[in-house]
């Protein structure tokens, strides 16, 4: 290569550097902001932070501390910003399905304003402190959770889960299938124990009724206290009297065996476990037995 062409090659090098820096210069003029304008910033700055309006104030604390503001207010807007950086709670989204298999292709959509198109990407996004809706959509579907974020809180992980819904067969359809659903058996309580308890209740009563008859048939001549009768010997009371007080012992003794039998009856009936007449194992059966000298009736369980 020549003297000459290394020459205009210089020389056009030295070109290319003074156009440069020229169009470098302005770029950076159009993006500085004035010197009202910094103060301005500075205010509004402070303001959205008062109102909880985190990332707005730190967008404007961004702004006037640029090298083109004042020193000083340059220095303090980095300061308050570098503190809401600390604070902006931000969040990062996520979408699954029944079998924890991740959504990519979700809709995100937090206070009704689109914020992301996919979730494969895994950024985070910052929003103000407070209550917020997020929806998802997927597929045609949406689901939304209602969330409370609070300052410093960095890096909180929002997951929506798309349970998988199959439609339920009709009530046609599953005639005609045949698939009907089985009917369960009502569970119910063996009445045996009601209906000794009602023959216990009528021995009861008329045991009593045996007992109050046999007792007015008493000989007025002769005292229940002292079982003895005013009376001559060989008198007609005498055996009067024998003949009432032994029917109503009878009374008594059938009185008490029916109260037994009631009060037994309706202790059987409460205490038993109800059961399911399809259950081979709960089947209870009574039948009458006979023994030399003594009879009754046996149930088996």
């Amino acid at each position: 290569m020549s003297a000459r062409s290394l020459f205009g090659l210089a020389r056009v090098a030295s070109l290319a550097v003074a156009v440069a820096v020229p169009l470098f210069a302005a770029e950076r003029e159009c993006a500085a902001i004035s010197k009202d304008e910094c103060v301005d910033a500075h205010g509004r700055g402070q303001d959205l932070r008062e109102k909880g309006q985190l990332t707005r104030a730190r967008q404007m604390f961004m702004s006037c501390a640029q090298s083109s503001c004042p020193s000083l207010l340059q220095g303090d807007c980095a300061r308050l910003g570098e503190e809401l950086d600390r604070i902006v709670p931000s969040v990062s989204f996520g979408a699954r399905n029944s079998h924890a298999t991740d959504l990519p292709n979700t809709t995100v959509y937090v206070d009704d304003v689109l914020v992301a198109t996919r979730l494969d990407d895994g950024k985070s996004y910052d929003f103000d402190p407070g209550k917020h809706t997020v929806r998802f959509l997927h597929d045609g579907k949406e689901t939304s959770l209602k969330v409370i974020l609070n300052q410093g809180e960095r890096g909180r992980v929002l997951v929506a889960t798309f349970v998988d819904v199959r439609p339920s067969a009709s009530p046609s359809s599953a005639s005609s299938t045949g698939d009907t659903p089985p009917t369960l058996p009502s569970s119910k309580r063996s009445a045996f124990p009601l209906v000794l308890a009602g023959i216990g209740g009528a021995a009861l009563a008329g045991g009593t009724t045996l007992l109050a008859i046999e007792l007015g048939r008493v000989p007025s001549s002769c005292s229940l206290s002292t079982r003895e009768c005013a009376a001559a010997p060989g008198d007609p009371a005498f055996t009067d009297a024998h003949a009432a007080m032994s029917l109503a012992n009878v009374g008594v003794g059938i009185g008490i065996g029916g109260a037994v039998l009631l009060v037994t009856g309706i202790i059987w009936y409460v205490a038993q476990p109800a059961t399911s007449p399809s259950d081979p194992t709960s089947a209870r059966a009574v039948a009458p037995w006979t023994g030399l000298g003594s009879h009754g009736l046996s149930v088996s369980f």
